[in-house]
């Protein structure tokens, strides 16, 4: 399976951590994070390729990457998944999921017959797995995207797998989303 992974490029990243982090301390935060979710799907059994589309692609030297035009999640996404490896399946992670585990990857890609995601606390999209991508367009980008691509799913007559996968649903966007993080990542 093909995993996806968008990163916003370093300008303007993580804007609404400013209360609490500097611009250079948020673009290490968003590079930091990447690698943890590249290595998360590097080592994931069933993750066989891996691109990063980004508008910046020396975020991932040494990667496959889709240099994008900076216009948002849901056209990086649509990017991905427009790649002719994909049509075998294709895993999408979000690249701000600091807890992230191969095996959390594992979990969902296992689960997507043919469709399973992760939704974040707000009603994002933090990870998901199609097994055709060809079956729907998931929304990424938008408000509630998990409900969105949910209702998209039932209305193709698809009933797809909402996995509560803690490592996968935890995002980093609010300073409170950044306290929490370093206390989970010190135990």
């Amino acid at each position: 399976m093909l995993a996806v992974v968008p990163v916003k490029g370093l300008e303007g990243a993580k804007s609404r951590l400013a209360p609490a982090l500097s611009p250079a301390a948020r673009a290490d935060l968003v590079a930091r994070m990447l690698e943890r979710v590249l290595a998360a799907c590097d080592e994931a059994a069933s993750v066989d390729d891996l691109l990063v589309v980004t508008p910046q692609p020396e975020l991932a030297p040494g990667r496959d990457v889709v240099v994008d035009e900076g216009l948002g999640q849901g056209p990086a996404v649509a990017l991905g998944l427009r790649d002719p490896r994909a049509r075998d399946g294709v895993l999408v992670v979000m690249a701000d999921c600091p807890l992230v585990t191969a095996a959390a990857l594992d979990r969902l890609v296992a689960a997507a017959r043919p469709l399973a995601l992760v939704p974040a606390a707000d009603g994002g999209t933090n990870a998901l797995a199609l097994s055709d991508p060809g079956l729907l367009e998931p929304a990424f980008g938008v408000a509630g995207s998990a409900t969105v691509t949910v209702a998209r799913a039932h209305a193709a007559g698809i009933e797809p797998a909402v996995l509560a996968e803690a490592t996968l649903a935890f995002d980093l966007d609010r300073p409170a989303d950044l306290v929490r993080a370093r206390e989970l990542l010190a135990a």
